[in-house]
């Protein structure tokens, strides 16, 4: 629940900081329209969206997406996923239901956007909203003071009208529960046979025509990488650092002047207990969860155990740890839990504290008072952080006075001939993906070097450990060898390729048989093949013991008494399953209160997704939209 907490807080200011805060309240008396002098991207009925909110809205989406992969996005992803037409989807969605929510009459006032704003801790101090603070993190963020109020309501009014919509489904019939939970539960059982390609590789014999014709049409995959040779100049931060002096006073200067970083903030440590209820949840679960967090609230006043009930209750993760979430400092939970645990004393117990993930009680354990850490215990610290700024600033400055030298003199030699206190580096012909020590796995540099021609001077590399210049001796581009030089590793691919060939057409051959009405066990008598049973396979793959894989669980499911063979051969790797339908069993027990609670959540959940989805697209067959040609 700790990471939980801090997540939500965070996202919070992500949400509010990069997509709202971008403007200025007007009935705050901030802030002119400045839309009406930008082009027009989309329109939507009489809705106007602007480039500007388009590539801010598709940035968004690259940004989220590059998160996914590290923060580099994969070459040709952007493409293949249709970004750009997604984020014009979605913006002429959210055009649709603001525009539905007016026709409903659903509308947000001036009022409420100003609480809301002035409700969020980002624009707060000591718990109270403060202007400046406010002013200061638009300054900071070169934010423009244009459509604040218009934006915040924009987004409030989405918000509330699918919370109105939603409320036109609140109930799931019994019996699609029931439906839902029995089809989610059963368990199907197959019979089947499994043919691994490398049982199949000795029955494959190498012919040298075959091979070499075969090695013909797939000779790029054994085409080399380039190799390169290089001389070149290496600035390193660490080599540079080892040769500067720093005095005492310097590091005395740099303790006084960032003393705060060296101070760590009050911290408290708080045990408690959750009884999970979201905005989603009906007010009849809110009723029962409050009133369960009461009754063990007048428990707790008892002198019972907390650790104990928090294992007991609790809904939350940290109940295994009896509700301990360790230490954490001011800031780091969700306001109400923030604000109630820095209000509290060590060891006394809080009443019911609500936040969006439900009904807390909360017992204050221990406080770890602010503090500042002495210079000597941080020495060390400070010495290797100003080695490395002068290691940095150094390093700038030697390369950069070489690669201007070289280019003065013409040439890297002739550079090094006239300075022979250069230490110029050599390499023998290397792969990119095999680089030799000294330079090893460093990627900017590799990916400059690899870059050069033969007898070219890169220009001057930055990278994370220092500065290079690179000077390209010679390099050997990619060729493809004569099969007489990769003879054995064709021989095996070629084997494994077809024994995986043979593995298909042998089971799919199996398969057309089956569905002439031979069974399993009359076409794998006298063979080296065995018929296995699946027992009984689940629709998740947790605590599944079958030999039968769980990526062909799936299709298992599409089986039935009248349906009992798939239409194609299953495959996973390189190995390939024949199967049929054996039986399907109901659920083993009928599902308990709270399951089915949960199921009844689920399926309004996604009743009132479809509900909003079917509104959205009536709508959007109604509308007029338009867009630019550049679309």
């Amino acid at each position: 629940m700790l990471q939980i907490l801090r997540n939500k807080a965070q996202s919070t200011f992500i949400q509010v900081i990069v997509v709202i805060i971008a403007l200025v309240f007007i009935f705050w008396g901030v802030g002119t329209n400045m839309m009406n002098t930008r082009e027009v991207a989309l329109t939507v009925n009489d809705d106007e969206i602007t480039f500007q909110q388009f590539q801010e809205a598709y940035d968004q989406a690259i940004v989220n997406l590059s998160g996914q992969f590290g923060g580099t996005l994969p070459k040709g992803l952007e493409e293949s996923l249709g970004i750009k037409q997604q984020v014009i989807e979605q913006l002429i969605q959210s055009s649709l239901l603001r525009q539905g929510a007016t026709e409903m009459g659903i509308g947000i006032s001036a009022e409420e956007v100003r609480n809301r704003i002035t409700s969020l801790p980002q624009f707060q101090q000591d718990g109270q909203f403060n202007m400046e603070r406010y002013q200061s993190l638009l300054a900071a963020n070169r934010l423009t003071p244009a459509t604040f109020e218009s934006s915040m309501r924009h987004d409030m009014l989405s918000d509330r009208t699918v919370q109105d919509i939603g409320k036109f489904v609140t109930l799931a019939p019994q019996s699609e529960i029931e439906d839902l939970y029995n089809q989610q539960n059963e368990t199907v059982a197959v019979q089947f046979v499994r043919m691994d390609s490398a049982s199949f590789n000795e029955d494959i014999k190498v012919e040298k025509s075959e091979l070499q014709k075969w090695f013909e049409s797939v000779k790029d995959n054994y085409r080399t990488a380039p190799e390169i040779k290089l001389r070149y100049l290496a600035y390193t931060f660490d080599d540079l650092s080892r040769k500067i002096t720093v005095d005492e006073g310097q590091i005395q200067a740099y303790y006084s002047d960032n003393i705060e970083t060296f101070s760590a903030p009050e911290q408290r440590r708080a045990r408690h207990i959750l009884l999970a209820a979201s905005a989603k949840d009906s007010p009849e679960r809110h009723q029962e969860r409050r009133q369960k967090a009461a009754e063990i609230l007048d428990t707790l006043k008892k002198n019972s155990d907390f650790a104990a009930l928090a294992k007991q209750y609790s809904d939350d993760p940290s109940k295994d740890n009896g509700g301990d979430l360790g230490f954490f400092s001011r800031g780091s939970m969700v306001p109400e839990f923030d604000a109630k645990v820095f209000s509290m004393q060590p060891g006394e117990i809080s009443d019911i504290v609500k936040t969006d993930f439900g009904y807390h009680i909360i017992k204050l354990e221990e406080v770890k008072p602010s503090a500042t850490r002495p210079l000597d215990e941080v020495r060390a610290e400070i010495l290797a952080i100003i080695k490395g700024r002068e290691a940095k600033q150094m390093a700038f400055q030697l390369a950069n006075a070489a690669y201007e030298g070289i280019i003065k003199a013409g040439n890297l030699k002739a550079y090094t001939d006239a300075h022979p206190d250069a230490d110029l580096k050599e390499t023998d012909f290397f792969l990119q993906k095999q680089p030799p020590k000294e330079i090893g796995a460093n990627q900017k540099l590799l990916d400059a070097a690899f870059a050069l021609n033969k007898g070219e001077l890169s220009s001057l590399i930055e990278t994370d450990s220092g500065y290079a210049i690179l000077f390209a001796i010679d390099k050997k581009p990619p060729v493809v060898p004569p099969l007489a030089t990769v003879e054995d590793k064709v021989k095996v691919d070629f084997i494994s390729t077809k024994a995986e060939e043979k593995a298909r057409t042998t089971a799919a051959t199996m398969l057309e048989q089956l569905k002439k009405g031979k069974t399993l066990q009359q076409l794998t008598a006298d063979t080296a093949f065995q018929v296995t049973a699946s027992g009984d396979l689940h629709r998740t793959a947790a605590n599944q013991t079958s030999a039968f894989p769980t990526d062909l669980h799936p299709q298992a499911f599409m089986l039935s008494q009248s349906s009992p063979l798939p239409k194609e051969v299953g495959q996973v790797g390189n190995t390939f399953y024949v199967y049929v339908f054996q039986e399907r069993k109901p659920p083993a027990q009928k599902a308990d209160e709270q399951t089915t609670r949960q199921y009844r959540e689920a399926l309004v959940r996604f009743n009132q997704q479809q509900l909003l989805a079917a509104w959205i697209g009536n709508l959007e067959n109604q509308a007029k939209i338009r867009r630019h040609k550049s679309l």
